[in-house]
């Protein structure tokens, strides 16, 4: 998979059809019943106004032109009637359809977010945050739009517009020569406008989508922004991106105002002549008021009809533009999981072992560039294993490769015998615990961040883990203690209370293999003192794989693996690699004096 899988694909420069729309129908379809009973309401509607036109022709002939009042109060009382009925089809219309288009996209945007929850991590450094929470949000609203209203008005309008059409024809010979002479004449720039609108809404979305990615990137690095004083650049960049927007939106405003322009002039110019028709045959006698009557109310009809419907199409084409970028993600091929080839892995008595055997490794986005090569080291269970090199060795991507955020290209990696490749994601997750360098914190409160690994655990066993992690004085002295809220991001802590409450959480997830990548680097000695003797009782009976840059957090560990290039030179404990390794002796020159 490469980068260009997170951007909208490019089929609408051909020309994609309003039939992208159909992603949705396997969200529709559970609610195919209140959708029908809708859509009887609807045409029951619809159908009671196409009514009005012959019964106003009725009212003129035998109401007014005969004199009989009683007639015209029925016809008023009847008129009345049918328009409680009009306004109550309407209330339910709205009423049913928009219960449903809320039911729809709150399933689309579960299913849309569970999905991207399932995608590859290289995925992820293609993408844009922001652009992926405008197509969870502001795509999925524009198509919401559409499935509440926006389709029941156009199908209302068609059935009018057909409806008018066939009544006024049925009505005269004339007619139907003029409806013959004017239709094609208002389609043909239809279609080829709506191709162009098309175009022009996925271009106004995907623009929207950049400008969110744009305000997301520098909201998230705010610190940054300030701390260098570039908020005039950042402001720059959104403004470029803004006018990318605007005139992105511009254009495809410009094309619906041209569109509905042209349609209702060409409309109007049609009722011109039927009303033309119709008048010079009444001045004839060849047909009554009534008849004209009827004509002038059904050449309206037609009139707003094909008005609005030139208008919904606009809403059409923009909805099947944002429906067009939510099938694109969901598109994205998730992770492989290999379902039907899992094994059990089942720790023993003793814990994990994990074996690198030949181990090679390149990113997807760089293939021609090893990062790994002929790995080979073995992790016994209770073993304290420390990694160490040069920055861009490969020590990180070992980690990410131990918790199968990428596939091998070569070799094979295994816990207990069993090759990784083989066991479910989730279960061999289960059994790892990751402290970053960075760790990452939720906007909650402490002790959900704590548990995240364990969300059933107790409020003791929280504390518990904070004690071993020696966050627990620090969390008490704050306002609120467990309960405190760390801000997003947990900008109201500082970096060394952050890797503390990370390590916490690792510690509660009572992993068989800890994975820690530099886990003390933003502690002060006092802390770091408190941690590494933590670190001592939990790494008992478990497996322990450390990151370092500082040696001086690993001199004791059992077995160190120095690593240049993607390569291991040289493997065993301080003593020995002081004596045997060139390269480890120069990193302690630098770092032990």
């Amino acid at each position: 998979m490469s980068a260009s899988d997170s951007r909208p694909c490019q089929r609408t420069q051909t020309g994609y059809q309003l039939s992208v729309l159909a992603v949705f129908w396997p969200y529709i379809r559970p609610w195919r019943v209140q959708v029908a009973a809708a859509t009887t309401v609807l045409v029951i509607v619809a159908l009671v106004l196409l009514s009005l036109g012959r019964g106003l022709a009725y009212l003129v002939d035998q109401g007014l032109g005969a004199g009989e009042p009683a007639l015209l109060d029925r016809a008023v009382l009847i008129t009345l009637g049918l328009g409680f009925v009009i306004g109550m089809g309407s209330y339910l219309r709205m009423s049913i359809l928009n219960y449903v288009a809320e039911q729809i996209m709150a399933s689309v945007r579960r299913a849309l977010f569970s999905h991207v929850l399932t995608l590859p991590i290289h995925w992820f450094e293609t993408a844009k945050t922001g652009d992926v929470l405008a197509r969870l949000n502001a795509d999925t609203a524009v198509v919401q739009t559409v499935l509440a209203s926006t389709v029941s008005m156009a199908v209302r309008n068609v059935i009018l517009l057909i409806g008018g059409l066939v009544l006024v024809v049925l009505s005269s010979a004339k007619m139907s020569v003029v409806v013959a002479a004017v239709v094609p004449v208002v389609v043909i720039p239809l279609v080829v406008l709506a191709k162009r609108l098309r175009v022009a809404s996925l271009a106004a979305q995907n623009a929207l989508g950049e400008l969110s990615a744009e305000a997301e990137e520098s909201l998230t690095g705010i610190h940054t922004v300030m701390s260098f004083a570039q908020n005039e650049q950042v402001m720059d960049k959104f403004d470029k991106r803004l006018k990318q927007a605007l005139l992105a939106a511009l254009s495809r405003v410009r094309l619906r105002a041209a569109l509905s322009g042209f349609v209702i002039f060409m409309v109007i110019a049609g009722v011109a002549i039927i009303l033309w028709i119709g008048g010079r045959d009444l001045l004839a006698g060849t047909i009554s008021a009534g008849d004209l009557s009827s004509f002038i109310f059904y050449a309206f009809l037609v009139a707003s009809s094909t008005g609005n419907l030139s208008e919904l199409g606009g809403e059409l084409q923009r909805a099947a533009g944002a429906a067009d970028r939510i099938a694109t993600l969901l598109a994205v091929a998730p992770q492989p999981d290999e379902a039907l080839k899992h094994l059990s892995l089942e720790p023993s008595d003793k814990g994990i072992t994990v074996a690198f055997t030949d181990a090679g490794f390149t990113y997807p986005g760089r293939p021609d560039v090893p990062v790994l090569r002929n790995i080979s080291f073995t992790a016994e269970p209770g073993q304290k294993v420390a990694i160490v090199g040069p920055s861009g060795s490969g020590k990180t991507t070992l980690f990410q490769l131990l918790l199968r955020f990428y596939p091998l290209q070569t070799g094979q990696i295994a816990f207990n015998g069993v090759d990784t490749s083989q066991v479910g994601l989730a279960e061999l997750r289960s059994f790892i615990g990751l402290v970053p360098q960075e760790p990452a914190l939720f906007s909650v409160t402490i002790a959900e961040n704590i548990a995240f690994g364990r969300p059933d655990a107790s409020r003791e066993e929280i504390k518990a883990a904070a004690r071993q992690a020696a966050a627990h004085d620090f969390i008490q002295r704050l306002d609120g203690g467990y309960d405190a809220l760390v801000g997003e991001k947990g900008v109201r802590l500082s970096g060394g209370q952050r890797q503390r409450i990370a390590i916490a959480r690792a510690i509660l997830s009572n992993p068989a293999l800890l994975l820690l990548d530099e886990a003390t680097s933003a502690l002060d000695s006092v802390s770091e003192a408190a941690i590494q003797r933590a670190f001592q009782e939990l790494t008992v009976g478990r497996t322990s794989l450390v990151i370092a840059h500082r040696l001086s957090t690993v001199i004791d560990a059992d077995k160190i693996i120095v690593m240049a290039e993607g390569r291991i030179v040289d493997i065993g404990r301080h003593e020995y690699l002081m004596v045997n390794s060139d390269l480890y002796r120069e990193l302690a020159a630098r770092q032990l004096g």
